[in-house]
């Protein structure tokens, strides 16, 4: 049986990962770091596993009535296309086992999938396999599996799926994920490093889930874990489709010269395509970048000389931070929002009638039945400890009892 060499594609800024394993999937010595073209001598008579960024990668769901392969592929891009911002035709659409949900699905862009093959075959690799890291995580049975990553954060959930994002926005998309599975489906957390690496808003949101937490050492580098789903069936090959793996049938008809030929023609008439193509791609390329600047300057008005993609990027972001609450001393405007939707759910008779955020201050204008539902209510918010309320300009009215809240960091 054949040695595999698991290879950790690197981000922008980061360096690769691999590790050689066994027909069993056991690890064979220590996981070694480096470029690329460092890991071409482990990979010779190994196949090669390659796991790619999932954070290029959106997973979906398709419930399409159909097991011929062929149908599936062609129904696939048709079915998602409502669930994408992006066209379908610039998409690669990669599909995994089906569950009772339907079929899961992997896409990514076709540049991201081209570039991923281009930078390999550049140094002489070629994957039998490429899959999205989140989905090499191990998989546990009624388990969310935590691996703290640099700065990153890779998440595999029960039901196969997976996901990876930046330590802030962790908590968040964590609880809505686990909001769409039963509570049967989900009952324990295994974090696979120490206690003190979770941020305090990440356990605090588990502990909020009533999920039992333990924790496992990690020993190192990710890809250490990732040995253990070499024969993961719920993992998704990204080569499939256009990107799929070629038989040796063109190499042995290669040898008649009729053959030749025309594969000569056709490789002149691909090169003019993807000539045609690359034009075409810089074009809208453009298009979009301009399209690009002018949210960012609707949504940022305050900026209008700034034309950078990446100081754009930077100035979203810490936008969006101020929104979400970036750091344990800072609580944003949507973790206030949904501590309040929560208790004007539980207490009855409570109405909103106003609200707005201004340095980090919540103001509401609530109106309810009487002032004991009000103190209630603020009482109710108060009990958390990460927040601040207090409660002025009372007013009683034809049975109707008005009030201001205002709401701020409980650490300020």
């Amino acid at each position: 049986m054949t040695e595999t060499l698991l290879l950790r594609m690197p981000e922008t800024d980061q360096i690769a990962s691999w590790l050689v394993v066994d027909a069993f999937g056991n690890p064979m010595g220590q996981c070694q770091t480096g470029t690329l073209i460092d890991a071409v001598p482990f990979a010779a008579g190994r196949r090669l596993r390659v796991c790619v960024p999932g954070s290029a990668v959106m997973q979906l769901i398709a419930d399409i009535p159909s097991s011929n392969t062929q149908k599936i592929q062609q129904a696939i891009p048709f079915a998602l296309e409502d669930k994408l911002a992006e066209d379908v035709d610039l998409l690669h659409f990669a599909v995994g086992v089906r569950d009772a949900r339907g079929y899961s699905v992997a896409v990514v862009s076709r540049v991201r999938m081209q570039k991923w093959l281009d930078e390999l075959s550049a140094v002489g690799l070629t994957p039998a396999e490429l899959i999205p890291d989140t989905l090499a995580v191990p998989l546990h049975e009624h388990t969310l599996v935590v691996v703290p990553d640099d700065r990153n954060i890779l998440v595999r959930f029960p039901d196969g799926t997976g996901m990876t994002a930046e330590t802030s926005l962790m908590p968040l998309m964590i609880k809505r994920h686990l909001s769409n599975m039963s509570a049967e489906k989900c009952t324990h957390v295994l974090v696979y490093s120490s206690e003190e690496s979770l941020t305090p808003e990440l356990h605090d949101m588990l502990k909020a889930q009533q999920l039992e937490i333990s924790y496992r050492p990690l020993n190192g580098n990710p890809i250490a874990l990732m040995t253990s789903t070499v024969r993961d069936t719920h993992s998704i090959n990204l080569l499939q489709g256009m990107f799929g793996q070629r038989s040796g049938t063109m190499d042995h008809w290669r040898r008649w010269r009729m053959v030749a030929a025309l594969s000569l023609a056709l490789s002149v008439v691909f090169a003019a395509q993807q000539a045609v193509s690359e034009y075409r791609l810089r074009h809208e390329a453009k298009i979009l970048d301009a399209q690009v600047q002018s949210l960012f300057h609707t949504a940022v008005p305050d900026m209008k000389n700034v034309t950078d993609s990446g100081v754009m990027e930077k100035v979203m972001q810490q936008r969006i931070g101020l929104l979400t609450g970036d750091s344990a001393n800072s609580v944003g405007l949507l973790p206030m929002l949904a501590a309040v939707g929560d208790v004007m759910q539980s207490e009855k008779g409570v109405r909103l009638e106003s609200f707005s955020y201004h340095d980090n201050n919540l103001q509401l204008q609530i109106s309810a039945d009487s002032i004991d539902t009000l103190n209630g209510m603020k009482t109710t918010l108060a009990g958390n400890s990460a927040l601040h309320v207090e409660m002025d300009s009372l007013n009683s009215s034809s049975g109707t009892t008005t009030g201001r809240l205002t709401i701020s960091s409980g650490h300020e």
